[in-house]
């Protein structure tokens, strides 16, 4: 009994002994750690103390193979090999127990290592800047994977069931040449970041909503036709960015992705924006230039937080004031559209500072602008505008009002007085005689008059008026 009880003892010290050996044998530093810990970019010197060296920057060494002697580095965490000649990796590399980050950019690799998947501690890959044409199945046995940088390959391809890296929190697929994702990455659950940039995307997986988690997801440049209709359950979206695409409509639910501040959805094909948007309090800057919108929601009206909204490059025909009078304005572009006239009128504390409303179909400057007091700069060129009318005088903060190539010919003297125009360009018009008042215009560094078919007689009284430095004619 005694002797059974002795070598029970005995296996039992022997497991526990073995347990804490091999729980020293991978006890890692954590990442605050690491950002204290020297960094060696020389191997001799990291080989004179092999076990102190946890990162390691061989980078721009001209190196076509992997140094064997590297793997006397036991403790290594932090491995850089980028920027060099690598085309294969050796099966020693798995000795490494503790390495978590393997970076491997800029090199020659036509596949990705088998080895990697018996990595087991890897945490981040980067590959990118390399020449895989496919990601493969065997990647998907290193679990521990929080982190893979594909970009900038030649990547068509991701083998199926990349759920199985539960851990995955970062994608970045950037600049390669898929055509579509796996359906099953909407099981990565703990994705927080996808970067999808220049790619040949059509569409993207049905149920991409389950992706609660994700914060930031970029996939312009592609080819995508819609989203998926759980689009809006990604509630946690703070970085957006699907411009250069193909897409025709939005989910109804796109207002759902409350936390965006900047929203980038020019060179698409919509013709409507869900008025869900309108939902969208954080937005500063919406960006749906290029697209084909023929209206504009009502609740527009409701992003008080909007300080950059461009519109250029519609089909808008009319557009009415009051959408924009609740905003914060300060920049509003609604050039290269057909807009005939504006409804309604902008409000008193209206903030716009920039309008653009080049090349559109006016035919006067708006009676609806009168009460745009704050507006510094006013670009109405490349319209049908016959007239330059008094009520530029009510905005006393204009300094540059843009006025080229319309058919004006008729002109208020009342701007004579304007406090702070410093530039006025009528290039390209009907300009027969201009008031010389107008050399009263105390702060006045720019007229423009070339290409109008001013009197001769009348260009001499306007060099004696106006300085040289000021008047281009």
């Amino acid at each position: 009994m005694n002797i059974d009880f002795v070598r029970i003892s005995a296996v039992i010290l022997l497991f526990i002994f073995s347990s804490c050996s091999t729980s020293q044998l991978v006890t890692l530093k954590s990442s605050e750690e690491l950002k204290n810990v020297k960094i060696y970019t020389n191997l001799n010197e990291a080989l004179e103390n092999p076990s102190d060296v946890v990162i390691l920057k061989l980078e721009n060494d001209h190196l076509t193979e992997v140094p064997k002697q590297l793997f006397k580095l036991k403790n290594l965490q932090v491995l850089y090999l980028g920027y060099n000649n690598l085309t294969e990796l050796p099966v020693e590399l798995n000795s490494l127990i503790k390495l978590q980050k393997l970076v491997l950019r800029n090199n020659q690799f036509k596949t990705i290592p088998s080895i990697l998947g018996q990595c087991h501690k890897l945490e981040e890959i980067d590959m990118s800047g390399n020449q895989l044409t496919e990601i493969s199945a065997d990647l998907y046995a290193c679990k521990a994977i929080k982190i893979l940088k594909f970009a900038e390959n030649k990547i068509t391809t991701i083998a199926d069931s990349i759920s199985k890296l539960q851990n995955l929190e970062i994608l970045d697929l950037y600049a390669n040449q898929l055509v579509a994702l796996p359906d099953d990455v909407v099981n990565n659950l703990n994705l927080r970041r996808i970067e999808l940039d220049n790619n040949r995307l059509s569409g993207l997986p049905e149920h991409f909503g389950r992706l609660t988690k994700l914060s930031t997801f970029n996939a312009e440049n592609n080819q995508l036709m819609a989203l998926p209709n759980d689009f809006g359950l990604l509630v946690d979206l703070t970085q957006l960015k699907i411009n250069n695409n193909n897409l025709r409509q939005l989910p109804d639910n796109f207002g759902q992705l409350t936390k965006i501040d900047q929203l980038f959805l020019n060179s698409n094909q919509l013709k409507h924006l869900p008025s869900s948007i309108g939902d969208m309090l954080q937005l500063n800057l919406l960006d749906v230039s290029k697209n084909q919108l023929i209206d504009l929601p009502k609740t527009l009206a409701n992003l008080n937080n909007l300080h950059t909204l461009n519109l250029s490059n519609n089909d808008l025909t009319r557009i009415d004031a009051a959408t924009f009078n609740g905003t914060n304005l300060k920049e509003l572009n609604l050039s290269l559209n057909k807009i005939v006239d504006i409804n309604g009128e902008f409000t008193n504390d209206n903030s716009i500072e920039l309008l653009d409303m080049e090349f559109n179909k006016l035919n006067e400057i708006p009676i609806a602008f009168r009460k745009l007091t704050n507006v510094i700069i006013l670009n109405v060129s490349r319209n049908n505008i016959s007239e330059l009318p008094e009520l530029l005088n009510n905005m006393d903060h204009l300094q540059i009002i843009k006025l080229s190539d319309n058919k004006i010919d008729l002109f208020s003297k009342a701007i004579k007085n304007h406090p702070t125009l410093e530039v006025i360009d009528l290039s390209d018009n009907q300009v027969k005689l201009l008031p010389l008042d107008y050399a009263q215009i105390i702060h006045l560094k720019k007229l423009d008059l070339s290409n109008n078919p001013i009197y001769s007689w009348h260009i001499k009284q306007l060099k004696a008026k106006f300085s040289p430095d000021v008047l281009i004619l």
